[in-house]
């Protein structure tokens, strides 16, 4: 979910057990996922979630063999596990936030629920998008259909047209922008660019298939190119500011450097780092 926090049903509200679903043999010799720390003090920690990794275990993908919050947790004790204040979709990239429940988890999530956060997120997008812009767009919540309010607020900050053919046209066009939702709905952003009839390079769900195609066999990348690279949040207990940056997947370094790009690529995040003020 982007952000996406789907507040309103508390989805980092989870089951404190770790016992896995069984698994099956096609899935239980993968290669652990790999996530990077950025922060962790005084029950609070902040990772990078790589693409295609979900935070947590859920029904409908209980097959999974991996998941960032039992990764997270690997080698705690079960009263010390940590659990994340939000989530993100498994096949978005970037930071997320984990903490002990009570105080520190509790703090946090209100944080949130106040839209007391800043998240910006970074994306590839099919056609060229206008220079800022904001939907307002009503969405469903992951578990009610009932469509509440949604706004993302977004910036171009480079466009490109590549000589390469995708279905009717002759050259194939390309957005970089900056995100930034102001609310936390399931898929949110995904589905305001889709709104916008921008979909999401390497968006399988509501994106374009054609391009996803063409991206993926000129690059070597068929990932989702979104990703949640900046956060700030207020530390409980008064604790400071923590600032957070995660850099964007080495599946974006093809597309970044190696497109002609018209504009600034350079606030794109290529390197982690925390800092608390």
């Amino acid at each position: 979910m982007e952000g996406e926090v789907d507040l309103d049903c508390k989805l980092a509200e989870l089951d404190d057990s770790s016992t896995p679903h069984p698994q099956s043999a096609s899935t239980e010799h993968h290669a652990e996922p790999f996530f990077d720390l950025l922060y962790e003090a005084h029950g609070v920690v902040a990772v990078v979630k790589p693409n295609r990794l979900l935070v947590h275990r859920t029904d409908i993908d209980y097959h999974e063999p991996y998941n960032l919050r039992d990764l997270v947790n690997k080698g705690r004790h079960q009263a010390d596990w940590l659990h994340p204040v939000h989530r993100l979709d498994k096949p978005t990239s970037g930071i997320v936030l984990f903490a002990q429940p009570g105080d520190a988890l509790n703090g946090l999530k209100l944080e949130f629920v106040h839209r007391r956060t800043t998240k910006v997120y970074w994306a590839i997008v099919r056609g060229w998008t206008e220079d800022e812009g904001s939907v307002d767009k009503p969405l469903p919540t992951a578990h009610n259909p009932k469509p509440k309010e949604a706004i993302t607020h977004y910036k171009t900050l480079a466009r490109t047209e590549l000589q390469v053919a995708v279905g009717p046209y002759e050259t194939s066009r390309y957005s970089l922008v900056e995100c930034r939702p102001m609310t936390g709905r399931f898929h949110q952003i995904r589905l305001h660019f889709k709104h916008l009839r921008h979909p999401i390079v390497g968006d399988t769900r509501y994106g374009d298939k054609q391009h996803n195609r063409a991206v993926a066999a000129h690059t070597g990348s068929g990932n989702l190119m979104l990703h949640a690279g900046d956060l700030a949040v207020a530390l409980p207990e008064e604790r400071g500011m923590l600032h957070a940056t995660a850099g964007v997947p080495a599946s974006w370094a093809p597309l970044l450097d190696a497109w002609d790009w018209e504009g600034d690529v350079q606030d794109v995040p290529r390197a982690h780092g925390a800092v608390v003020r």
